[in-house]
């Protein structure tokens, strides 16, 4: 058995349901207009870019961050370092040594033999770099300075102490005729 086709809608039911959809349209453009006027406000217009502005957020968020926290100065390097250079660098780092730590500092031993010992000059220029970025600024990070005193300068000293340990009553490296400091492409 097959049904009767449907009925033609009756012009009464074409009229209301085209007021209806008219009615949604307008709704819905009210709703866009709203959504286009908090963009606008927002500053997001229709030619803009929004991977390039969130890549300058992102930059300007990096770049607070960087400025509330520093990273502080680099960590020194002796590798590949000229002649000059590496002595100049030995130089400020003995008068740092001679200074502050053996004056302020003195319960560390820190033989004198210490700048022949390459590891013991990575250790304290190391050091010497962590005190600087801790005591650098005009008012001195406290969390910063009991780190130093409870962990880096205890550790460091330790270090330094084991690497010297054999250089009684003369430094080990005097006692070997492969003396690892005299080859110049360690300076």
């Amino acid at each position: 058995m097959t049904g009767a086709p449907p009925a033609d809608p009756s012009p009464r039911t074409l009229g209301e349901s085209l007021a209806a959809l008219a009615a949604q349209v307008a709704d819905l453009r009210g709703q866009i207009q709203a959504i286009n006027d908090r963009l606008d406000r927002a500053g997001l217009r229709g030619g803009l870019n929004l991977a390039a502005r969130f890549e300058d957020l992102a930059q300007t968020v990096t770049g607070a961050l960087d400025a509330a926290a520093p990273r502080g100065p680099a960590a020194p390097s002796w590798i590949g370092l000229d002649r000059d250079t590496y002595h100049a660098q030995l130089a400020d780092l003995r008068r740092w040594a001679d200074t502050v730590l053996r004056q302020h500092y003195g319960g560390y031993e820190l033989r004198e033999c210490w700048p022949s010992h390459i590891q013991a000059i990575w250790e304290l220029s190391t050091l010497a770099s962590e005190w600087h970025r801790t005591y650098a600024g005009a008012r001195p990070d406290l969390a910063r300075a009991l780190e130093f005193y409870d962990r880096w300068l205890p550790g460091t000293m330790r270090r330094i102490t084991d690497i010297t340990r054999g250089c009684m009553p003369q430094c080990a490296t005097l006692r070997s005729p492969a003396d690892w400091t005299a080859r110049p492409r360690y300076r």
